[in-house]
């Protein structure tokens, strides 16, 4: 595929999971699978994604590169709108009571 086409990755089955190098994108403004990971993607190789409803979420081939973009995402604007990022491992969501 060319130009970016399939920039989105697989399409995940689900949200967290044990790996670090998933991401969770909260209070996402409407957008696809693509615009999310074209916002992502300066970060590092995504592998997969998934939007469901103002979450979001980002599979990279790293954990490196996750914890960049959390650091650089976190708190900034998408579309108008402020995103929380963070990890979504089971850990760090439950450390955060987000499950």
């Amino acid at each position: 595929m060319s130009g970016g086409s399939n920039i989105a990755g697989i399409k995940l089955s689900s949200g967290p999971t044990r790996l670090r190098s998933r991401i969770l994108v909260r209070n996402l403004p409407a957008c696809t699978r693509q615009e999310l990971a074209r916002l992502c993607h300066p970060f590092g190789q995504i592998l997969g994604s998934l939007v469901l409803g103002s979450h979001g979420f980002i599979q990279f081939a790293r954990e490196s590169e996750a914890k960049t973009a959390i650091e650089m995402l976190d708190q900034s604007t998408f579309k108008s709108k402020l995103i929380l990022v963070s990890s979504a491992s089971f850990r760090s969501l439950r450390a955060r009571n987000l499950i």
